[in-house]
């Protein structure tokens, strides 16, 4: 009896143990050959360990670069359990270089990982994802420095609708960096700390999310459920439907609601929004659309996007960026 319980335990761990050999090979070529087929994409060396319980893979200089987008890295290690393959935490170092629309900057945080779940169906792809940053510090060319107590973001893919996600984000203890805190509130009217920013909207691609997508996968367009920036006596709550051209130009309608808004009067014309000359007619136009709120110190702004650009009214007041 004994001698067969030992066959047993030996012939489980041999079947174990060869699933894991056969699957962390599986792993190790699927990232090779995702890397392979993304020219955005490179890595100095990778290598799959964690027998017998997970697949840890660790990515030697990771480096992701396109012309509005890059990101690198140190390092950066991938967790799955090997009995769950399709769940997967990701965990970043304490230092990273980004790059955003040409605008460099050195990344800092105490703690940032992520998690990533694929639904089975290749068809469908990432069913759900989210990333936390604990104590957060980006630093510009420049010097100047922003920084963040905690930021969240989330992503649930639609149920009725693969190429469409469900996405959250909310950043806590935002501090700006001086120089935009001398354009948008030059009298010093705000707190340096703007409390919280959150964002609960759709995203809907061209495609799914495929984990093997790249920059293929463009958005198309964006529901904005709701957009709430909470600083100082200021608040900013927004909401719109937006469509993204091939091109990657933004269309569409967005109302702006500002409570508090005369404390930003001088940043937004300090920001060259209009010119000096223009401050009765701004004004006029302003507390106009605020008394038809009915409170003077509420302001719903009727924004537009048009080819790119943000207009109220027929005033434009700058260009979007490009998705």
């Amino acid at each position: 009896m004994l001698r067969v319980l030992l066959v047993g335990i030996i012939g489980a761990f041999l079947a174990w143990g060869g699933y894991w050999f056969f699957g962390s090979r599986a792993v190790e070529r699927e990232a090779t050959a995702w890397i392979a087929a993304t020219p955005e994409a490179s890595v100095e060396s990778l290598r799959v360990r964690g027998f017998p319980n997970r697949f840890d893979l660790t990515l030697t200089q990771p480096v992701y670069d396109t012309p509005d987008l890059a990101w690198s890295a140190p390092f950066a290690q991938v967790f799955a359990l090997s009995y769950k393959p399709n769940h997967v935490l990701v965990v970043f170092p304490h230092d990273q270089s980004l790059r955003v629309l040409g605008a460099d900057w050195m990344l800092n945080s105490s703690d940032m990982r992520a998690s990533l779940v694929a639904r089975a169906s290749s068809e469908i792809g990432l069913d759900r994802a989210n990333l936390v940053i604990e104590a957060l510090r980006a630093r510009g060319v420049s010097g100047d420095s922003l920084r963040a107590d905690k930021v969240r973001l989330a992503s649930r893919a639609l149920d009725d609708d693969p190429h469409a996600h469900e996405i959250g984000a909310e950043v806590l203890g935002l501090r700006p960096p001086p120089g935009f805190l001398a354009q948008v509130d030059p009298n010093g009217a705000l707190p340096p700390v703007i409390e919280r920013v959150h964002l609960d909207g759709v995203v809907r691609f061209g495609r799914p999310l495929y984990r093997a997508a790249g920059s293929d996968a463009r958005i198309e367009a964006l529901d904005l459920r709701g957009l709430t920036i909470d600083w100082g006596a200021v608040s900013l709550n927004a909401e719109g439907a937006l469509q993204v051209d091939g091109a990657g130009q933004v269309a569409g309608d967005v109302s702006v609601t500002l409570a508090n808004w005369r404390l930003l009067l001088d940043g937004l014309r300090a920001a060259g929004l209009w010119d000096p000359g223009m401050d009765p007619l701004i004004l006029g136009l302003l507390g106009g659309l605020a008394r038809e709120d009915g409170d003077e110190t509420t302001l719903t702004l009727p924004l537009t996007a048009q080819g790119g650009t943000l207009y109220l009214g027929p005033f434009a007041l700058g260009r979007l960026p490009v998705l």
